[in-house]
């Protein structure tokens, strides 16, 4: 109970601290209450704790500037829709048809909930977070050398999978504090997986004795360290990656001074503490 009311608590302060405009530093009297207010909901036991408030403080404002920065390194929104799939090259090579296109958006109950609530006279254009999921795999096929076509080739396959819709808004304003808040929110997640899975083990193969107690997450010292400990680094919670490709219509990666027809684009991958990674982009889908 402790370390989900915590957690919960965290969510929220990084929440409020992704809200700030234009990435402005906050006030120092601003960032004592937000650590105040932490402490009250969360423990007030971490008050014994010395200097505690000026390491969560100095901790969660170097999250909360990566965050940004990372932020700053995502493209603005592209078009999503048929005349893309035609055009942009990105688009073309992360869905199969067009069709995928209308059925993605179709499919997504976020999205059903949006068209509910908005009409469509009025937001004519819906802003959302895409994310997809990329894989290569290594295989033998037809390929050219030269002017000659030639069997049997080792080739790179590249697919995309598991796309996924976030957040619909109505503007690109609303997007970019959506997207703020989705990884604070998956950070935020991968910090409490990572923390029940520790807690879990301390239950099942620690000391239960009372000096046992007091070595573990259940203790406020403790429990406080280990949460600076996830925020020491941000880097490593939250980390994107641009990757330029050059494909084929069938997926397989070219050399760049291959002349067949091909797809050329950038793509912008998010890589997080548990090692999944994800290409992410802001879209705009015409209803």
């Amino acid at each position: 109970m402790f370390f989900d009311e915590q957690l919960h608590h965290l969510q929220s302060l990084v929440g409020s601290l992704s809200n700030h405009v234009h990435g402005e530093e906050p006030r120092t009297d601003e960032d004592t209450l937000i650590v105040e207010n932490f402490v009250d909901a969360a423990n007030t036991k971490m008050r014994a704790v010395s200097g505690f408030a000026e390491k969560l403080r100095a901790h969660v404002r170097s999250l909360h500037n990566h965050v940004l920065q990372v932020i700053e390194e995502i493209p603005p929104p592209v078009a999503l829709n048929q005349d893309a799939f035609r055009t942009d090259p990105l688009v073309n090579s992360l869905f199969v048809n067009a069709s995928d296109i209308e059925r993605l958006f179709q499919r997504t109950p976020e999205v059903d909930a949006y068209l509910c609530a908005h009409d469509k006279g009025q937001t004519p254009i819906i802003y959302a977070l895409l994310t997809v999921c990329k894989s290569e795999k290594s295989m033998l096929g037809v390929g050219m050398l030269g002017d000659m076509l030639v069997r049997d080739v080792p080739q790179q396959a590249v697919n995309f999978s598991s796309h996924k819709i976030h957040t619909p808004c109505t503007n690109c304003a609303e997007l970019s504090s959506a997207l703020r808040q989705y990884l604070f929110g998956r950070i935020v997640g991968l910090i409490k997986q990572e923390m029940t899975l520790r807690m879990t083990q301390q239950t099942e193969l620690g000391d239960k004795s009372y000096e046992g107690r007091l070595k573990s997450l259940a203790n406020p010292d403790v429990y406080l360290d280990a949460l600076i400990e996830y925020l020491e680094i941000p880097a490593r919670l939250l980390s994107i990656e641009k990757i330029h490709f050059k494909l084929s219509k069938l997926g397989i990666k070219l050399e760049g001074n291959d002349r067949q027809c091909a797809n050329e684009f950038d793509i912008h991958e998010l890589s997080w503490s548990d090692g999944t990674r994800n290409v992410v982009l802001q879209i705009a889908y015409s209803r």
